[in-house]
């Protein structure tokens, strides 16, 4: 009779933890470290740095680095860009500072994936400048959107970047596995 009260309420249970799931995660507050594609990231043997597409074809690869607070509002960082544009071959690199926080929804910690609590996921947002190599004067301020589909995301989830460059392009598609992220709770 135990065993089957215990059935009974564990699917009510599983049904609104699904649907709660994210909610109750997206609650998390605290400060976290956040790694694109950076040395972290490929010392688990992913590539350097993670990828997103324009529609025209071109791709810009990102690494970064930093803090953000949920609590606060706040976030640091930096890293490098690579755009390579389609239509010449040409490759613009250049530098990544982080202004500000948009947005956190958590995913939760990784714990379903059999690593440490510490470790998150989530959807993370991000205001930054570029400044290309060899135009110092020039500051582009973009949108930075960091996915890591650690912990319980939604299934529309993808591990990715996107760069919304704005007034210029908007890389608004992640490369399939071009890269990983990963947020640190400290």
């Amino acid at each position: 009779m135990r065993r089957l009260i215990a059935v009974a309420l564990a699917v009510p249970m599983l049904t609104l933890s699904l649907v709660t799931g994210t909610a109750s995660a997206a609650t998390v507050k605290g400060s976290f470290e956040y790694h694109v594609g950076d040395a972290l990231i490929q010392s688990m043997g992913f590539p350097a740095g993670n990828q997103a597409a324009a529609e025209n074809g071109d791709v810009v690869t990102i690494i970064a680095t930093g803090t953000f607070d949920s609590v606060s509002r706040t976030a640091t960082g930096s890293g490098t860009f690579a755009h390579h544009v389609a239509a010449t071959g040409q490759t613009i690199t250049g530098t990544l500072a982080i202004t500000g926080l948009i947005s956190f929804q958590s995913y939760g910690n990784a714990t379903p994936q059999g690593l440490p609590d510490s470790f998150y996921g989530g959807k993370l947002m991000l205001s930054m400048l570029a400044t290309p190599d060899g135009a110092p004067d020039v500051h582009l301020a973009a949108i930075l959107t960091v996915e890591c589909e650690l912990g319980s995301p939604l299934p529309s989830t993808v591990e990715g970047v996107r760069v919304n460059v704005q007034d210029v392009i908007n890389f608004n598609k992640s490369v399939f596995e071009s890269g990983a992220n990963l947020y640190i709770r400290l």
